[in-house]
């Protein structure tokens, strides 16, 4: 995700982050960080294995929760893949959810019918 008032770009990681100590800046972080909401959080059914940090993507929603957005760590692009990951993913979108699995600017929208390429704007 970019973040504009850090000048982040998507599919970057933050120059705020470590690994070992996690926002350099959380007691200052902009209002964009404050808003942000990932669903692992949120959701009491994503358990232990959603976790960001676990699963190697972070989750979050768009369009009143129509859009589920997977946001892959670089370093880990196809990680989503791994169960339990892709078949819960798919199975959304098969429910009717628009998932859209992005590792940068490069991404795929996932659909019972053949997953289809997309780009960041």
């Amino acid at each position: 995700m970019g973040v504009t008032a850090l000048d982040k770009p998507a599919g970057k990681w933050c120059t705020h982050f470590s690994r070992a100590r996690g926002c350099g800046t959380y007691d200052t972080r902009p209002d964009d960080c404050r808003v942000f909401n990932c669903l692992w959080l949120l959701t009491e059914a994503l358990d232990a294995a959603w976790k960001p940090s676990v699963a190697g993507f972070v989750l979050h929603s768009e369009d009143q929760g129509r859009r589920l957005i997977v946001e892959c760590d670089a370093a880990r692009p196809h990680d989503w893949r791994r169960a339990p990951y892709q078949a819960s993913l798919r199975r959304w979108a098969g429910a009717g959810t628009e998932v859209l699995v992005f590792a940068g600017l490069r991404g795929l929208r996932l659909d019972v019918s053949g997953d289809r390429p997309v780009r960041r704007a």
